[in-house]
């Protein structure tokens, strides 16, 4: 064992990360993550796999992977383009990209071209149409007919959607608003109080009111698990860029949630923002254990 695996496997160590969790944490495959522990580069599919696959590790145990780089850098294998046979993971290089936009590229003239027609053809459209209904009608003399404008014309027809939809909307606002002497449903309130801490793990008391709901937003792609004492998963699997999650535990006691990068997950208790016990930057693997009282 080098070193360098020996510091990141007493980093992981002590924030209490098996080799699985670190596993569904960087999506390195876990004879990867023992190659590194150990010093054995051999395995891995070249040098530049093995500065990223150590760059991983060591952003997942809070540790800063370009002090590690200067500090063991006779350990750490040189990189070079040549070690890099395809793209590390699913991201594609900034070459790949501009060979794939250049196509979109050379219609991009074009298209642009076409929109500015189109919206110049439809602006003039819609003046003329103006110009027409605000021109004030002719003088006829009592010898002539009256003409009546065609009341199924686009233009009437767009006036009677637009009128419709305002007054659909006028009533749905007075529907929700609330009767004289009636007051709106208050929304669900938690009151929440850190007891323990210790390590990444951290006992919270949470008193509600009959109503506890999690909303668990990711801004990137996080491990999570969400699980009550009773054995009982609510969830257990990564959160891409986008997704969110919602838990209604109202009828739990106690329940946990771990959160393998909490720098990219925004949580919420009955819809207000939850502050993590631990600082996503000094603790990026947290262990919440909620204890629920009415």
């Amino acid at each position: 064992m080098t070193e360098l695996g020996k510091r990141l496997r007493e980093a992981r160590e002590e924030k209490q990360i098996s080799l699985d969790e670190l596993q569904e944490m960087t999506k390195i495959q876990k004879r990867y993550l023992i190659g590194i522990e150990e010093g054995n580069y051999a395995i891995m599919p070249g040098n530049f796999y093995v500065r990223a696959f150590i760059r991983q590790y060591a952003e997942a145990v809070g540790l800063d992977p370009d002090e590690l780089f200067e500090q063991y850098k006779q350990d750490i294998p040189q990189s070079y383009q040549d070690d890099m046979p395809q793209p590390l993971s699913r991201v594609k290089t900034r070459q790949q990209l501009s060979a794939e936009g250049a196509k979109w590229l050379d219609w991009l003239p074009k298209l642009i071209a076409a929109a500015v027609v189109i919206g110049a053809a439809v602006l003039v459209w819609v003046l003329l149409q103006r110009g027409t209904a605000s021109e004030p009608p002719a003088r006829t003399s009592p010898e002539t007919a009256e003409v009546e404008s065609p009341k199924n014309s686009p233009l009437e027809q767009a006036k009677e959607k637009q009128r419709a939809k305002e007054t659909d909307e006028k009533a749905k606002e007075e529907n929700e608003q609330p009767a004289a002497g009636e007051e709106k449903p208050a929304s669900p309130t938690a009151a929440l109080s850190v007891t323990t801490k210790q390590g990444n793990t951290a006992t919270i008391e949470v008193k509600h009111d009959g109503s506890f709901a999690i909303e668990l937003a990711s801004k990137g792609t996080s491990w999570i698990e969400v699980y009550n004492t009773k054995g009982h998963s609510f969830y257990r699997g990564s959160l891409t860029k986008g997704q969110t999650k919602t838990f209604d535990l109202s009828a739990e006691s106690e329940v946990w949630v771990k959160i393998g990068r909490t720098l990219d997950v925004d949580m919420k208790v009955n819809g207000k923002p939850f502050t993590y016990p631990f600082a996503p930057k000094d603790e990026v693997y947290q262990k919440l254990h909620f204890i629920l009282k009415k």
